[in-house]
């Protein structure tokens, strides 16, 4: 835990060292009006706005800036050294036209495929409203609005998915504040290949995913509101990742991690369902859900092989409500992880599945998992016949043979403080332990159900029970 806490710092004191990265640039401004943009809502501005842009850096950098206006473009190709700046209602808006968009490059190394397996365009996917490919030194800010006006493109990803909001590309040194995201053909934030990125103070609503990071380093989204249609925020491949002070809600999962990552911290955040804007994965009769699947769920290999460690996890002051699940783990092949703390986390009306921690298969070990001053209290809609059995996870939560806890292929694992409740009635123990060497159960509390035995450990499993009725 010392260790964990001291990686923290680390990050917090990386990220303080790159927050005013912004003040260095040249103090000279280009109005994108004086370059030909009309902010009609009608007139397709893409010429105007990066003739504006060119002109900056032209000049050394400085700030661009979006005045009141609604502005329809195609993609806005930002540079080294240029801050987008958005006055109140500046609106940029994306163009139905989608020869209009430009695409980043894929690196090898970028892992996009095969987790969107079905993408047959790369180019295609990668997309985007506000386009930063290998730049350095970057800010979008202000109080105005970048709007992907939902474009759709038949032959994108689902035979709809279009242009992405923001995407950024091998780059770094990135500020993205004040402004609100809203309605992109595809996830409104995406980064692949990034270093040094800051989201703060951001409004993110509809579209797909709302921040999603793939291979990236020092990164911190914080005091951003989400209403997403799909994951809230999603991605994998980090390092030094802080998630602070965010209000999620998603018809999805509210934090996803779908890679390996290391140096994770979500901290301070509320998690709630049902989703304002529903997902795309429901019926012809009825197309959008809005029920909230899981609050945090780390898969590693979600979508795929994703091979790595999932180390040094703490999860802490964290409210959830309304949602499917309040928190799953699942290790797959390639797969480890070391110190995943979850504390001081309250959950109320989850109403489908336990919290579990997998590994799967046997190689795929956890170890050091704790959960402390966690509360949970399920909603069960009929629980009281028993799940007999269950089979390796699939990429969402589903009913396990317990209602509170499950855990599978796992070293060492300890409760403090732990209140697990339900309403209605349930046949199945409130924890289950399989292949787990060491279990400790301190002041651990739980509403008792209909079955013979309200914990499942075998004989093999090492118990400390403090304070604890077994």
């Amino acid at each position: 835990m010392n260790k964990l806490k001291l990686s923290l710092i680390v990050l917090l004191a990386i990220i303080s060292n790159t927050i005013g990265f912004a003040a260095k640039v040249p103090a000279k401004t280009f109005n994108i009006k004086d370059y030909g943009a009309v902010g009609d809502g009608q007139k397709v501005n893409t010429v105007a706005i990066n003739n504006a842009i060119d002109a900056c850096v032209k000049a050394g950098g400085g700030t661009v800036v979006v005045p009141t206006g609604n502005y329809v473009t195609g993609t806005v190709l930002l540079k080294s050294n240029v801050t987008l700046y958005l006055e109140y209602d500046a609106n940029i808006i994306g163009t139905n036209d989608l020869s209009q968009y430009k695409s980043y490059q894929l690196k090898a190394e970028d892992p996009v495929q095969p987790i969107n397996i079905t993408v047959k365009d790369s180019v295609a996917w990668c997309r985007a409203l506000v386009l930063l490919d290998n730049v350095h030194d970057v800010a979008i800010t202000g109080h105005g609005t970048i709007d992907g006006a939902g474009v759709i493109d038949k032959k994108g990803e689902e035979g709809r998915r279009g242009p992405h909001g923001i995407f950024m590309g091998d780059s770094k040194n990135i500020t993205i504040s004040g402004i609100r995201m809203q309605r992109a053909g595809n996830y409104n934030i995406v980064g692949l290949g990034v270093e040094n990125v800051k989201c703060i103070d951001l409004t993110v609503a509809q579209g797909s995913d709302g921040i999603h990071i793939r291979r990236g380093k020092d990164l911190l989204i914080q005091n951003c509101k989400f209403y997403t249609s799909d994951d809230a925020i999603a991605g994998g491949y980090w390092t030094n990742m802080l998630i602070t002070d965010c209000l999620i809600n998603s018809s999805c999962n509210g934090i996803r991690v779908i890679l390996p990552a290391t140096n994770l911290e979500i901290r301070n955040c509320e998690i709630f369902g049902p989703g304002v804007f529903g997902h795309h994965r429901g019926t012809p009769q009825n197309p959008l859900v809005s029920r909230t699947l899981t609050g945090i769920i780390l898969q590693p290999g979600a979508w795929g092989v994703g091979a790595g460690k999932l180390d040094d996890v703490y999860i802490h002051d964290i409210r959830m409500r309304d949602l499917q699940t309040a928190f799953s783990v699942t290790l797959i092949e390639g797969n480890t992880s070391n110190n995943i703390i979850v504390e001081r986390v309250k959950a109320t009306g989850i109403t489908r599945n336990a919290v579990s921690i997998e590994g799967w298969p046997e190689a795929s070990v956890a170890q050091n998992v704790k959960f402390k001053d966690v509360s949970i209290a399920y909603q069960y809609e009929d629980q009281a016949k028993t799940v007999a059995s269950f089979q390796r996870p699939g990429t969402e939560s589903r009913p396990l043979p317990y209602w509170g806890f499950y855990a599978h292929n796992v070293k060492n694992i300890e409760f403090e403080n732990v209140q697990l409740d339900y309403e209605g009635t349930d046949a199945r123990p409130v924890m289950g332990f399989f292949k787990v060497a060491d279990v400790k159960l301190k002041n651990v509390k739980y509403k008792k159900s209909g079955s013979a035995k309200q914990f499942d450990i075998p004989k093999e499993t090492k118990v400390t029970a403090d304070n604890t009725e077994l």
